[in-house]
C-alpha cells in the first residue's frame, strides 16, 4: 500500500516536471536529454530474498538501462540489469529468453570484463564452468552470491568438504534472514529420524542445508529437491547411494514430476519401508497431485504414509515440544528486513497444524489452549494481509 501511494505521488510530480521541461524547450529551441530525469532505480534483489511483480521488473530493467547508458562501467548497474531481466522474462519463449540473456552477458564482457560480474554472469547464466566461479570468486571472495552457486555446485557433485565450506561462509555472511533459517529449523525439526524430505527451491533448500553444515542440525535427514532429482538422474543416484538405497531408476516417469514422484516414492517405501518420508509445504500442489491422499499434516512438513495416522497427536508433539515459535510473533532487528514480506507468506504454512490444535483442543474442553493457537493463527494471517485464511480462521470456532 505505501509503495503504490509513493509512486501515484511520483507519477504526478513527475509528470508536471516533464510538461515544464516540455514548454522551456518549445519557448528556448533547447533539446534536453529526459533520461537525465528518469526515475531513480531500485536493487533487484535475489529472488530468494525478495519477490516483486513481473511489470516491477520491467520497470527497474528500464531504468538500470538508462543508469548503463549514463555510466557504462557501473558494475551494480549492471548487476541490477540482468537480475531485472532475468526475473521479468520468466514464461517468456525459452529461446528468446536465453538469447537476451546472452545478449547482456557479452555486453557486460564488452563493458567491465574485468569484474567479477562478467565470470559470475557466465557461470550462472548457462555456462557451469567451476573456473569461471572461481575467478568471480578470486576477484570478489566477499560476494555471498557466490557462495550459494558453490554450494549448489559441490552439492551436485557430491563434494561434502567443499560444501561445507561454503555453507559456514553463506551463515557467516548473515545475507539470509533469521527466520528463514527458524523456518527451516523448524521444519527439519517437523520429520522423523533418518527420514527423507523432499523440498521445493532455494528458501527450503539451501537454509536447510546451511543449518546442516553449518550448525550441525538435523544431519540425519537427507534432502532432495522435488525437481532437481525429477531432471537430474545422476545426482538422485548419487543422493540413493549416500543412503546405501537400491532404487531402480530406470524405469521412472521421464515426463510427468508429479508421477514420478509418487512412483520413487512408492519404490523408496516397498523395499526401505522403515524410512520415513516428507513432504515440504512449499512443493508446488501440482507436484503432489499423484500423492495427496497420502499426506497428513504433521507440523511444518508432510508425513507420507500408505495408511492413515492420527497425525493430530504427531502436531501436538511437534509444535510442542520440537519447534521453536517464539521468532513468529518477536523477530528482533528484521521487521525492515528485504525479505519480511516474503517470510510472512512462508510463515502461513504453519496454520493448518495450528488449527488442527484448535479443533482438538476445543473438542476436549480445553478453550484456553484452543483459543491460544487459533489467535497464534490469527496473527499470521494478519501480518501476511491474507484475507481468506482470515476469514477460514474466523470462523473456526466462534
Amino acid at each position: 500500500m505505501e509503495r503504490k501511494l509513493k509512486n501515484t505521488v511520483d507519477i504526478t510530480e513527475t509528470r508536471c516536471m516533464f510538461f515544464k521541461i516540455f514548454l522551456i524547450s518549445l519557448i528556448t529551441g533547447f533539446c534536453i536529454d529526459l533520461d537525465s530525469f528518469a526515475q531513480e532505480p531500485e536493487k533487484v534483489y535475489r529472488y530468494c530474498y525478495a519477490q516483486e511483480s513481473k511489470e516491477w521488473y520491467e520497470e527497474q530493467a528500464r531504468f538500470w538501462k538508462i543508469e548503463i547508458k549514463n555510466h557504462p562501467d557501473n558494475t551494480d548497474a549492471w548487476y541490477n540489469y540482468y537480475f531485472a531481466n532475468r526475473y521479468a522474462t520468466w514464461g517468456m519463449d525459452e529461446k528468446e529468453r536465453k538469447d537476451l540473456l546472452q545478449s547482456i552477458e557479452d555486453e557486460i564482457g564488452k563493458a567491465i570484463p574485468g569484474s567479477y560480474l562478467y565470470p559470475y554472469i557466465k557461470y550462472y547464466n548457462g555456462e557451469r564452468n567451476i573456473e569461471y566461479l572461481e575467478k568471480a570468486y578470486e576477484l570478489k571472495p566477499g560476494c555471498s552470491d557466490l557462495y550459494w552457486e558453490f554450494i549448489q555446485y559441490y552439492e551436485l557433485n557430491g563434494m561434502k568438504p567443499e560444501k561445507k565450506k561454503y555453507c559456514e561462509k553463506l551463515y557467516l555472511s548473515k545475507a539470509i534472514i533469521s527466520s528463514l533459517y527458524d523456518y527451516n529449523f523448524n521444519m527439519l525439526n517437523s520429520t522423523e529420524q533418518n527420514s527423507i524430505l523432499f523440498t521445493n527451491g532455494d528458501n527450503d533448500n539451501y537454509p536447510a542445508w546451511v543449518l546442516q553444515e553449518a550448525k550441525g542440525v538435523r544431519q540425519d535427514v537427507t534432502i532432495l529437491n522435488a525437481h532437481t532429482v525429477f531432471v537430474l538422474r545422476d545426482y538422485l543416484k548419487l543422493k540413493l547411494n549416500e543412503r546405501e538405497l537400491d532404487i531402480d531408476l530406470d524405469n521412472l516417469p521421464k515426463e510427468n514430476i508429479a508421477a514420478f514422484l509418487k512412483e520413487l516414492i512408492s519404490s523408496i517405501k516397498n523395499k526401505y519401508s522403515e524410512i520415513p518420508i516428507h513432504i515440504a509445504p512449499t512443493v508446488y500442489d501440482e507436484y503432489k497431485n499423484e500423492i495427496k491422499d497420502k499426506l497428513f499434516t504433521t507440523g511444518l512438513c508432510f508425513t507420507y504414509s500408505e495408511e492413515k495416522i492420527d497425525n493430530v497427536a504427531i502436531i501436538k508433539k511437534t509444535l510442542e515440544q520440537n519447534l521453536r515459535l517464539d521468532n513468529l510473533e518477536y523477530d528482533w532487528y528484521n521487521e525492515q528486513h528485504i525479505s519480511q514480506s516474503m517470510m510472512n507468506k512462508y510463515n502461513l504454512n504453519y496454520i493448518p497444524s495450528f488449527m488442527e490444535l484448535v479443533k482438538m483442543y476445543y473438542a476436549s474442553g480445553e478453550l484456553e489452549l484452543a483459543k491460544y493457537w487459533k489467535e497464534k493463527a490469527y496473527f499470521l494471517a494478519k501480518k501476511a494481509k491474507d484475507e481468506d485464511m482470515i476469514k477460514k480462521i474466523e470462523a473456526l470456532i466462534n
